[in-house]
């Protein structure tokens, strides 16, 4: 059932990956990226219900968390949605630190400057990184 519901996650993210604009500059703009994740997303979710499918040992399997596959799937039409508006590095701030939130099993003690680290500093490396050396346009915002 995840697998399904992630591949449905997927189609939503991928075709919205479409939908972002482009300028038609460079050869890779700023929908390549989303574009990949959403192709990952799609066939790494299909393998996972065909592997669920094949899968005959049911004494093994945990109960699966819906509230948390709930809250992610949220999350990840939330920043789809808001970053056209409020930007690249607005939006994957607090979505990365609220993802290693929920991705974090209860039974590890969470470190939370080390999510607030990786959630400051990545998009904003990755920002600089794609504008200034691979000269692609990133989803600005507000303020970015």
């Amino acid at each position: 059932m995840a697998g399904f519901l992630f591949f449905v996650v997927g189609l939503f993210y991928l075709i919205n990956a479409y939908l972002i604009e482009t300028k038609h500059l460079v050869s890779v703009e700023a929908d390549f990226m989303p574009k990949i994740y959403g192709y990952l997303l799609v066939v790494s979710s299909a393998i996972l219900m065909l592997t669920s499918l094949k899968s005959q040992d049911n004494q093994h399997n945990l109960p699966t968390d819906w509230k948390r596959i709930i809250s992610v799937i949220g999350l990840v039409f939330l920043y789809v949605l808001l970053m056209q508006y409020l930007g690249f590095i607005i939006t994957s701030v607090p979505f990365l630190f609220i993802l290693t939130l929920l991705l974090t099993p209860n039974y590890i003690n969470k470190k939370y400057w080390i999510y607030a680290v990786f959630s400051i500093v990545l998009p904003i490396l990755a920002y600089f990184i794609f504008s200034y050396y691979l000269n692609l346009t990133m989803p600005s915002g507000i303020l970015f």
